[in-house]
């Protein structure tokens, strides 16, 4: 199972590739649309991208749950801690 501190590192790394961001610029506390400007096409891209990495399955309404990098972490590292 993958550490939080590994999650967190792939989750800025995906957000960056997706946002056309330097990782530096991204926070665990980064608000994803006011701080990271991601609309949800973004928002899909990123989340099918996080499925690949993992081998999960994220539904679609998970989305509007995430405001903040550090939600998208701890989602992750609850759900990876189930399989």
């Amino acid at each position: 199972m993958a550490s939080k501190e590994e999650i967190a590192s792939k989750v800025v790394q995906v957000l960056a590739e997706t946002l056309h961001r330097d990782e530096k610029t991204i926070r665990l506390s980064s608000s994803l649309a006011d701080d990271l400007e991601m609309d949800s096409f973004m928002a899909i891209e990123m989340l099918f991208q996080l499925e690949d990495q993992y081998g999960i399955e994220i539904p679609d309404e998970q989305i509007k749950a995430f405001t903040t990098v550090s939600d998208i972490v701890q989602y992750l590292e609850k759900r990876l801690s189930e399989e």
